[in-house]
């Protein structure tokens, strides 16, 4: 299975199951690494700013527990750094924004991409 084909599964469901409120201005996608692997999750903001990613911090919003976590599969994830993880997300994620595969997550929404407290990366503005 692809990494796109796995992310747009998941976005699916959290988009049917839990859509964030309209005055979620801001997404983030986050990455962490488990005991069982990389996982990505999802975190929504009421602000932005675009010179602090402090602002992902704040979160009001978050689907629940049952959608919030991403397992990447070893086939994806491999034995990767999180540097190259998040080199393999960003394209995906850029790929699904453009084809508005989410279209209740992503409309008129920024889009970041990041590392525990490493700088995140712009998808979508």
């Amino acid at each position: 299975m692809s990494l796109t084909t796995l992310l747009s599964g998941w976005l699916s469901k959290i988009e049917i199951e839990s859509p964030p409120p309209a005055d979620i201005i801001a997404l983030n996608f986050g990455v962490l690494k488990s005991d069982k692997g990389y996982m990505i999750f999802l975190t929504g903001s009421e602000v932005y700013d675009a010179a602090d990613d402090d602002w992902a911090g704040e979160i009001d919003y978050q689907p629940p527990r049952a959608n919030k976590y991403l397992l990447l599969t070893p086939e994806i994830a491999k034995s990767l750094k999180w540097t190259k993880v998040l080199e393999e997300l960003a394209p995906a994620l850029k790929q699904l924004v453009a084809a508005n595969s989410a279209p209740k997550l992503f409309h008129s929404r920024t889009i970041t991409l990041g590392y525990d407290d490493e700088k995140l990366v712009l998808i979508k503005s």
